[in-house]
């Protein structure tokens, strides 16, 4: 649960991952200080990854696949949340990034954990919102 989010599947997904938490862990880190978006970014990481189980199992009961989960996207998609809360001009142009960089891979073939972004931004959201 905790290692999937520093595992990534080859060295393009690594960097697609390392540019968008440069661009949010920047400006998040300076809004909420350090402790906290490092708690943030692992207790984010760890439920969505725990809720991307309960998809994983689901597609393994009902669809007999099996889905190996890695890399930083859910945690990342926490902070994307988590920063659509706290600025509301930037919310919609997110929500839009979020379905872009879920489903348009999808449909180019290309494997990916769309429920872990989901999760992960919904869970942003509301920490976001518990927060406040």
């Amino acid at each position: 649960i905790l290692s999937s989010m520093f595992l990534h599947a080859n060295l393009t997904h690594l960097i697609l991952n390392m540019i968008v938490l440069f661009q949010f862990g920047l400006i998040l880190e300076r809004k909420i200080k350090s402790l906290n978006f490092i708690l943030l970014y692992l207790l984010g990481g760890i439920i969505s990854s725990i809720l991307s189980l309960f998809y994983i199992y689901f597609a393994y009961i009902y669809f007999n696949q099996i889905i190996n989960l890695v890399g930083a996207s859910s945690a990342i998609c926490v902070l994307m949340g988590f920063y659509a809360f706290l600025d509301k001009h930037s919310t919609k142009g997110l929500v839009i990034a979020l379905l872009l960089m879920s489903f348009v891979p999808l449909l180019m073939g290309v494997n990916i954990a769309w429920y872990g972004h989901i999760f992960g931004f919904i869970c942003g959201y509301m920490f976001a919102k518990i927060k406040k």
